[in-house]
């Protein structure tokens, strides 16, 4: 469930969830052979120790405040890059799509003090503020999954779409990615004993249609367009997908992804598991989700190299390509011509 769901709850043999601080298994050791009710099935069911919230409580605050500096500084630079040098940006998925994937990102950025400042000292909103708060955080990831699947299948709709008609697809993928983060917003409320944190809750319905829209974003449609690029280009098709840089959202999330099918397949008894895979899982899920949050520095990172990258080959073909003098000479030279 995430970093705050993972620290708050444990894991059950039985598949149920208690409070893993009001349990001392050597207790129950020690009184084992006192109290002739206490059976292997009961100690069967009694909750896991997991060595993440230790760990949790070390890292996460400040792995936050780091990636949420570096994802504000990343993203202002990207915007200023799309509104003063429109040259950077005459390739795939273009200015427009680009921007959208920047507003995404940013949004998700500006939501992790929200959830950092909660995991330090706990938080004190009311449960409307903490439902606002995950919909902003799935929606912007979910929308942003969206534009890049969409950007990279652009070459075959762009066909049948005309171009004064693309903001309809804009505003559809925004749509589409705000239903799919209804269930995280009806689920998160405010959950703990000492200290209250802004959390995902279990309730069975609306859990599994978020873990669903998880696991279609971050595995179903990776995969789908994966299979789709190897298929076109094994057939030589005309119609090819453009996998650029900003497929690396993916890289980042599919981790993710698969850790919720397997804490899905756990939960549902599905899995035959030991307290030491319950514990690999919740790290499993932790640190994935630490991965994909990455994203939101290291994607507008990539896309600034890309686009200084086409630009610099641009000015090196203006200039009469690789032929004559060196590279360094060739671009001087197509920067005095564009001066």
């Amino acid at each position: 469930w995430g970093w705050e769901g993972i620290f708050l709850q444990s894991r059950l043999s039985s598949g149920q969830e208690l409070n893993m601080t009001n349990v001392n298994f050597e207790d129950i050791m020690v009184n084992y052979s006192y109290d002739p009710e206490l059976t292997y099935d009961t100690l069967a069911s009694m909750p896991c120790h997991s060595g993440y919230c230790s760990f949790f409580r070390s890292y996460a605050f400040n792995f936050l405040a780091v990636v949420c500096a570096l994802g504000l500084l990343s993203n202002l630079a990207l915007v200023v890059a799309l509104a003063n040098c429109r040259s950077l940006w005459g390739w795939p998925p273009g200015r427009a799509s680009l921007f959208q994937l920047t507003l995404g990102t940013t949004i998700f950025t500006v939501m992790l003090p929200f959830f950092a400042v909660g995991i330090r000292q706990g938080q004190v909103i009311g449960d409307g503020l903490c439902k606002v708060a995950y919909m902003l955080w799935y929606g912007s990831l979910f929308a942003e999954g969206l534009l890049v699947a969409a950007g990279a299948c652009s070459a075959i709709w762009g066909k049948w779409v005309p171009s004064r008609h693309h903001w309809c697809v804009a505003v559809a993928l925004w749509v589409a990615a705000v239903i799919l983060a209804v269930p995280a917003a009806l689920l998160s409320g405010m959950e703990g004993h000492q200290q209250k944190l802004c959390m995902l809750r279990d309730r069975a319905g609306w859990r599994l249609a978020h873990v669903t829209s998880c696991l279609a974003v971050f595995l179903l449609l990776p995969a789908a367009l994966g299979v789709a690029k190897a298929m076109l280009t094994w057939r030589r098709s005309g119609w090819q997908l453009r996998v650029g840089v900003t497929c690396v959202f993916f890289l980042l999330w599919v981790p993710y992804g698969a850790a919720q099918l397997l804490d899905l397949l756990e939960r549902r008894q599905l899995l035959y598991t030991s307290c030491h895979f319950q514990e690999l899982l919740d790290f499993f899920l932790g640190l994935s989700e630490g991965l994909g949050v990455l994203h939101c520095c290291l994607g507008p990172l990539l896309l600034l190299g890309a686009g200084l990258y086409h630009r610099r080959m641009d000015l090196l073909v203006w200039a009469g390509g690789w032929g004559g003098g060196s590279h360094f000479d060739t671009f001087s030279t197509a920067m005095r011509a564009r001066n």
